[in-house]
């Protein structure tokens, strides 16, 4: 039976929460009603049962985008996470859905692991933005423009000017497609306010001979 929108925000939402917000990791979690609303979204463009290669979530945190592409269908997600902290709380939330059979947890370093090892049809990931330390999100594209087979979904701040060109240069369609508030929890010493919340977008990531292809 296919998920609502309602049901999968509610269980993202109840998901183990990512324990240790590192500010210096830029650690800006996706909370469940975005999470939910991004992927159905991208799931009724792309089915996630039909990326037989599988999916990635980069920067997974307490992998909320991963888990919930597995619960809409995705026969399998491999997951990168260098906070052994957060990949605690993402192998708690797959036990909790049995899903561990269909998991991969990497608990390393981006730079550290061949994109091979995470190798899927389309990578999800809510990468550091680096508006603490520039360039932190490099890394990440270039993973995702390794590992993708077909398609790439970026979360990102609204104001990534830089990433359409970025992966025009490396021969992908980046097309900026969808825009919403993520609150931002209490957890950072440069947040004053109480509930604050920041812009972020959602980019979607094809290569460029296949989106060629397709106008034609």
């Amino acid at each position: 039976a296919a998920m609502r929108m309602r049901q999968l925000a509610m269980t993202l939402s109840r998901l183990p929460k990512h324990p240790t917000q590192n500010a210096k990791l830029e650690q800006y979690v996706t909370d469940g009603d975005s999470a939910a609303r991004w992927l159905m979204a991208v799931n009724e463009e792309e089915p996630f049962e039909e990326a037989e290669g599988g999916i990635a979530d980069l920067a997974a945190g307490n992998g909320i985008l991963g888990i919930g592409a597995l619960l809409l269908g995705a026969p399998r997600a491999a997951f990168l996470e260098i906070d052994p902290d957060a990949c605690a709380a993402l192998e708690a939330g797959l036990e909790e859905h049995c899903l561990v059979g269909r998991a991969r947890v990497i608990n390393s370093d981006i730079g550290e692991v061949d994109p091979e090892d995470f190798a899927a049809d389309v990578v999800l990931m809510n990468p550091p933005w680096g508006q603490q330390r520039r360039s932190a999100d490099r890394p990440f594209l270039e993973a995702a423009a390794a590992a993708a087979g077909r398609s790439i979904h970026v979360l990102h701040s609204s104001g990534a000017a830089h990433l359409e060109p970025w992966f025009a240069d490396h021969g992908w369609d980046a097309e900026r497609w969808m825009e919403l508030e993520l609150p931002l929890p209490r957890t950072y010493a440069h947040q004053k306010q109480r509930r604050a919340f920041t812009s972020a977008a959602m980019w979607r990531v094809r290569k460029a001979a296949a989106t060629k292809a397709e106008a034609e």
